[in-house]
């Protein structure tokens, strides 16, 4: 199979926001507009000095928000303030949940920076800033915006951050002078799991690869948790003490092959899985790279929905304005996929002209697409699929 692969279209290049933090940047391929990040942190650490980096980066936005649930949570320059400390009309979730989605909706590329949701279960109680949590977090999606949260990565609020951890687009652990991606949807195999050590300079985190003997370590406590197993579990399985068990997980010492190998069996996970310290979702999401409410200038390009060789297919959205037509933007000589979601739509082969109607599908095998004709009176929209050959992460 030959294949030749352009550029992506000019208008989707620098179309993410960054961390303000390079390391971390270059690991995640930045920020989608939509991603919701969350750090959990354990007693001792604090996420402060992400959110002065965020706050300090050079990127563009139309609006930059704290919300701030009490007095304590610092001030940002250039942030405006929605202000949801007691007694004030934004105290209550449902009036500020509905302020912090109108200010959204009104531009296009927003940055909200909020008070910890630890303090939200305080004063609403865990069930109800769970619920504020899984009905905001889709919202800010929606509307693209960047949102930072923070909350306890310790034995409290267990219901909370499992609602938490499964609504979110992001996850950092911060441990112990450690940071963990503990999730990051959307990005390459490998980085979730990805382990960081942690240094403070100037008030911003400085970032460097931890060995992998702490990705690895990290990679069991996930596998044992999801199967809520204790250490004194794991070091049966492994034929080893407790002790070395919870050394291995903190990243303080190596296990043998042979003891990982016992592992990976017992947990039924793969030994690749450990190796990446990741332990796989079972999924895997195309993100938009875009913000919502910008399109591109020239908005007939195909927009990638799902642009990963590894994951075997790749999706592409096509909107084509009234009598226009559209271009892809590679050569793909496998099996393709149009799907018309709306519209009249002729696709011009080398072979023929079939022309497709809302709900209709046209499969393709080496016969390449030169362009698409919308032969409709509105907007036509249409989906392309690319089935790729498996390669190894």
């Amino acid at each position: 199979m030959t294949e030749t692969h352009s550029e992506p279209p000019p208008a989707l290049q620098g179309e993410v926001a960054a961390t303000g933090v390079a390391e971390l940047d270059e690991a995640l391929g930045g920020l989608f507009w939509g991603d919701n990040v969350v750090f959990a942190v354990t007693e001792g650490a604090t996420a402060a000095p992400f959110y002065r980096a965020i706050a300090a980066s050079d990127v563009v936005y139309d609006q930059r928000l704290v919300v701030r649930l009490h007095d304590d949570f610092p001030a940002y320059p250039g942030f405006d303030v929605i202000d949801a400390r007691p007694d004030g009309k934004l105290a209550q979730p449902a009036p500020l949940l509905h302020a912090v989605f109108e200010r959204c909706r009104g531009a296009e590329r927003n940055l909200l920076m909020f008070d910890g949701l630890d303090v939200m279960a305080e004063r609403w109680g865990a069930e109800v800033a769970g619920r504020f949590f899984a009905t905001c977090c889709p919202q800010l999606l929606e509307v693209g915006a960047i949102a930072y949260w923070t909350m306890s990565a310790s034995d409290g609020h267990v219901a909370l951050r499992r609602t938490v951890e499964e609504v979110t687009q992001c996850v950092f652990l911060l441990d112990g002078g450690r940071l963990r991606v503990a999730k990051a949807e959307g990005r390459p195999p490998g980085i979730q799991g990805s382990v960081f050590r942690v240094a403070e300079a100037d008030g911003r985190p400085a970032l460097t690869p931890a060995p992998m003997v702490a990705r690895i370590g990290n990679a069991l406590r996930a596998a044992r948790l999801q199967r809520n197993l204790s250490q004194s579990d794991l070091a049966r399985i492994a034929g080893v003490s407790a002790s070395a068990i919870s050394q291995a997980e903190r990243g303080q010492r190596g296990l043998s092959l042979e003891t990982v190998l016992g592992l990976a069996t017992g947990l039924n996970v793969t030994l690749d899985e450990l190796l990446r310290g990741e332990v796989a979702t079972g999924y895997r999401l195309g993100r938009r790279r875009s913000s919502p409410g910008r399109r591109s200038e020239d908005r007939i390009a195909p927009l990638p929905l799902l642009d990963d060789r590894h994951a075997g297919l790749r999706v592409y959205l096509v909107r084509i304005p009234r009598r226009g037509s559209a271009v892809p933007h590679m050569t793909h000589q496998g099996v393709e996929l149009v799907t018309v979601a709306s519209g009249l739509v002729q696709v011009v082969l080398e072979t023929g002209r079939p022309v497709l109607t809302t709900g209709e599908a046209l499969v393709l095998d080496g016969t390449p697409i030169i362009t698409w004709r919308n032969l409709g009176v509105g907007e036509a929209t249409l989906f392309w699929t690319l089935r790729d050959a498996r390669r190894d992460a």
